[in-house]
């Protein structure tokens, strides 16, 4: 009879068996990830008066709003940073994926 020993080969194909599994899950889950991000900001509603802007970079570069009401609005993609300026009106209604900046007496609409 010849003994086996599977003391170390058990462990190993329980490790790459999770290996396996966790990569399926993180590609599924990197898949729906920008779309989670276009429904979260899908179903925010929100207006005001830009008095500042900022990203944080410890946060993937999303950029925060302060309007001059002092509500703040983040979560946003980095290029809405560098568009706004101190003193646009931009408005987001709810279940649309625009925002609308006002500035100068024109309006400008941008797909989120």
């Amino acid at each position: 009879m010849v003994s086996r020993d599977l003391g170390f080969k058990i462990p190993g194909a329980i490790a790459f068996c999770l290996v396996v599994v966790g990569y399926f899950f993180y590609r599924e889950y990197q898949q729906k990830q920008p779309e989670i991000v276009r429904q979260n900001i899908s179903n925010k509603n929100f207006s005001g008066i830009v008095d500042s802007t900022f990203t944080v970079h410890m946060n993937h570069e999303l950029t925060t709003i302060i309007f001059k009401n002092k509500k703040t609005i983040s979560g946003l993609q980095q290029q809405y940073h560098y568009m706004l300026k101190k003193n646009d009106s931009i408005v987001k209604r709810k279940g649309e994926d625009s925002i609308y900046i006002y500035r100068d007496g024109e309006v400008k609409a941008y797909k989120y």
